[in-house]
């Protein structure tokens, strides 16, 4: 309770003012450091929670992502080498361990996190684990409830987007996260063959609701 009354106090206190911090990494990438997201089921049920952490070895600096399954055993954990070019949070090394398949390293290069090019969006095109995505960050005004607290901000979302044919059926992926400063990724849709479904969420995250900028202009006075 005490860490969810701070961090809302951190994102109100904030005000994010995207373009006076545009690349202020340390205010959207995991900005409290070690998070918590879960998994619900349909039920509500929490299936998963994966906590977030840096590490840094020499001169390299890593993402560390463990997920525990009901807050029991270790189920997975990935762990990314990255640093930041530009405007992006690029991984150039990632170890992905699980308990059924083992561990297993790769050299992709995936952007982890990458603020839109000024007032237009960012495209990227990645390839993960021989999946290709097509992918953009831009701005967008979210109405969003913290603790049963209705905050209307201004997020950075992030849609990475693949299709790809199995058999002769074709399908789609679409995932997609918005991210806020002071409070890092709110949440992770995953939109699968047009069936959209929260993959992962902030524990203290009630409800998001994306908002045009008049009524964003509109309910923040």
């Amino acid at each position: 309770m005490k860490k969810s009354f701070l961090l809302l106090a951190t994102i109100m206190l904030c005000g994010i003012s995207v373009h006076a911090q545009q690349y202020n990494f340390e205010d959207y990438f995991y900005p409290i450091g070690f998070r918590t997201y879960g998994s619900p089921d349909s039920n509500g049920k929490l299936l998963s929670v994966t906590q977030y952490s840096f590490e840094s070895y020499a001169y390299d600096n890593y993402l560390v992502a463990e997920t525990y399954i009901g807050y029991g055993a270790m189920s997975a954990k990935n762990t990314y080498r990255y640093h930041i070019e530009g405007n992006a949070v690029i991984s150039d090394v990632q170890l992905r361990q699980n308990k059924l398949t083992g561990s297993t390293q790769y050299q992709d290069r995936l952007i982890l996190f990458a603020f839109p090019d000024k007032d237009k969006s960012f495209k990227w095109t990645e390839t993960d684990r021989g999946d290709k995505y097509q992918c953009t960050s831009e701005y967008v005004y979210i109405n969003a409830s913290i603790n049963h607290n209705s905050l209307f901000l201004k997020s950075i979302k992030i849609t990475r987007d693949n299709s790809y044919t199995a058999g002769k059926k074709k399908h789609r992926i679409i995932e997609t996260s918005y991210w806020i400063s002071g409070g890092g990724r709110l949440i992770t849709f995953v939109d699968w063959d047009g069936t959209k479904k929260a993959s992962s969420k902030l524990n203290v995250l009630d409800y998001i609701q994306e908002i045009s900028a008049e009524e964003y202009n509109k309910l923040k006075k």
